[in-house]
C-alpha cells in the first residue's frame, strides 16, 4: 500500500480534511493564541455544556481502543487491529510530546478573569496542551473508519465526528486551536503510516475479516 493509492481510496476523507486544516490554519495565523480561542468560542450555553462534557470523552483513549477491540471481537479483526495500532501510535506520540513541550492551557495562558465561560471541574488549570491528546485519538480513530469503509460517504460522519472532538477541547477550556490541529495532523498521519505499514501484514493474518 502507498500513499498514493491511499489517497485515491480515500479523496472525501483527505480532501474534507485538509479544508479542516486550512481553517485551523488561517485562524492560527491570523489572530493570537489568545484571540483565536475567543474567536472560536462565540457562544456558550448550559445545553451546550451538557453535550460537550460527555461528547469530549469520544476523544478519550479508552473509547478508542474500546472500539478496536469490540470490531476485533465481532469479526471485524483487519479493522480492529488497524484502529488499536493506529491508537497505539498516536497515543505515544502525543504524549512524548506533551512531555516535552510545557505549554500553558487556556485558564493558565488566558486567565480566568478575561474569560468567564470556563467550566467549573471540568476546564483543567495546568500545562502540557500541547497537542491535544483527545483530538489525535478522534482523528486517528476517524481515519482508520473511514480507510476501512466500503462506503466512502461515512468518511464525511467520521471526519464530522473528530471536528466536534477537536471543537470539544476548545469549547470546554482545555486547549488552543493551534493544541487541535497539532492533534488532527498526529491522527491522521498515525493512520496513515499505520495503513500503509501494517496492511499486508494484518491482511495476512485477517484475510477472511478485512472489509471490503
Amino acid at each position: 500500500m502507498t500513499f498514493s493509492s491511499l489517497y485515491k481510496s480515500n479523496r472525501k476523507f483527505f480532501i474534507g480534511f485538509f479544508l479542516y486544516v486550512l481553517l485551523l490554519v488561517f485562524i492560527i495565523a491570523a489572530f493570537t493564541k489568545t484571540n483565536g480561542f475567543y474567536l472560536v468560542n462565540p457562544y456558550h450555553a448550559k445545553w451546550l455544556d451538557y453535550f460537550f462534557i460527555p461528547y469530549t470523552y469520544f476523544g478519550d483513549g479508552y473509547f478508542c481502543f474500546g472500539v478496536g477491540l469490540a470490531l476485533f471481537v465481532f469479526n471485524k479483526r483487519y479493522t480492529g487491529m488497524m484502529v488499536m495500532v493506529s491508537y497505539a501510535i498516536s497515543g505515544i506520540l502525543s504524549q512524548v510530546l506533551k512531555s516535552y513541550i510545557l505549554e500553558a492551557r487556556p485558564a493558565v495562558f488566558a486567565g480566568t478573569a478575561k474569560y468567564s465561560h470556563f467550566i467549573e471541574n471540568v476546564t483543567l488549570h495546568n500545562f502540557h496542551s500541547f497537542p491535544s491528546g483527545h483530538t489525535t485519538s478522534a482523528f486517528a480513530l476517524a481515519a482508520i473508519l473511514s480507510f476501512a469503509a466500503t462506503n466512502k460517504n461515512y468518511s464525511y460522519l467520521y471526519l464530522l465526528l473528530a471536528m466536534l472532538v477537536g471543537y470539544s477541547r476548545v469549547y470546554l477550556g482545555q486547549h488552543f486551536p493551534d493544541d487541535v490541529l497539532a492533534g488532527a495532523l498526529l491522527g491522521v498521519l498515525s493512520s496513515v503510516v499505520c495503513w500503509i505499514f501494517f496492511e499486508k501484514l494484518f491482511t495476512r493474518m485477517f484475510s477472511k475479516s478485512k472489509p471490503g
